[in-house]
């Protein structure tokens, strides 16, 4: 089996759960509950021994503290960017966030201790008819003081939170669902957990599992961030191991469809994530070439796809 190149980020999910239910996200299709209600907290060993196995590997990722819930609902987030911080401290820390538990004390103070604690970006995204970035916006004097940006994104480019930088810096980013520029302004069907499924990127390949790996709250891994539910089961970080996730059979699997464009098995079929620069798949330059799915390849992703899901489905209207 091939080796694929490092990812070029992790994402990893401090918390399952929300403290807000926008109609856009895909939480609804793992959530019958309304917001605050039964997170799911990454344990300090998990995320730990996730940034060791990433220092071994000699891997260079861009770690991005979001995924499938409110990072800051975290209890101790600052300490578990500390955490991460310390064993990698050469690595960029971003975090996405509503900006919630930001507001739990003096936000100023949460925000210079998240960057004291070795975080690089902090990109709050801003949604319309909920006044928590608003409120934040209003201390940007402050933040600047303390020696850190503020930008608003998209219309300030500084802002993008995806470059790689070595300044601190938050941005303010756009209600997504409203945005018509900037890297956060496709909303997808999150694989049907969001919106229904189409067909509007058949046939298109897609980037994800060869440059992206997202960690949930548990250390299982499915095939990408869009799986909300976990249905194309990979394997966990804590109990197989990194590497072995990343080149397991069910990564590969996947992947040589992908590359192919075939978006024709399990939580693929009519997810419309947009995929950019996929001339240069599926190694950083584009040199490398994937083999081709065979019947083993359907066999290893039936046994990824059998079972329950890592979160448990809740149907949303159209699947019903």
């Amino acid at each position: 089996m091939r080796t694929q190149s490092a990812p070029f980020s992790v994402q990893v999910e401090l918390v399952e759960g929300c403290n807000l239910r926008c109609p856009f996200c895909g939480l609804q299709g793992i959530r019958a509950e309304g917001p605050n209600k039964n997170f799911k907290f990454m344990d300090p060993s998990t995320l730990v021994y996730l940034m060791q196995q990433i220092v071994e590997l000699r891997w260079n990722p861009r770690i991005e503290f979001a995924m499938h819930g409110e990072p800051t609902m975290h209890p101790n987030y600052v300490d578990m960017i500390r955490k991460a911080h310390e064993v990698a401290p050469h690595l960029q820390l971003m975090m996405t966030s509503n900006g919630g538990g930001l507001l739990r004390g003096d936000p100023v103070d949460n925000i210079v201790g998240l960057f004291l604690a070795g975080l690089r970006i902090l990109a709050l995204d801003e949604y319309d008819g909920i006044n928590i970035v608003s409120k934040i916006r209003s201390r940007t004097a402050d933040i600047a003081h303390r020696g850190y940006s503020v930008f608003e994104y998209p219309a300030e480019p500084g802002g993008n939170p995806h470059r790689r930088v070595k300044d601190q810096f938050v941005t303010l980013m756009v209600d997504p669902s409203k945005a018509d520029k900037g890297t956060h302004s496709l909303i997808t069907n999150h694989a049907g957990a969001a919106f229904p499924k189409n067909e509007r990127q058949a046939g298109k390949r897609c980037h994800r599992p060869f440059r992206e790996l997202s960690v949930r709250w548990d250390g299982n891994v499915a095939v990408c961030c869009n799986d909300w539910r976990g249905e194309y089961k990979t394997g966990n970080t804590n109990t197989d191991g990194l590497a072995a996730v990343w080149d397991g059979a069910a990564m590969d699997a996947a992947r040589r469809k992908l590359y192919r464009g075939e978006r024709d098995f399990g939580p693929c079929a009519g997810c419309d994530a947009r995929s950019y620069r996929v001339g240069l798949l599926p190694d950083p330059m584009g040199h490398d070439e994937m083999p081709a799915p065979d019947a083993g390849t359907t066999t290893i992703i039936d046994a990824a796809l059998a079972g329950p899901s890592y979160t448990p489905k809740v149907p949303r209207p159209w699947e019903t």
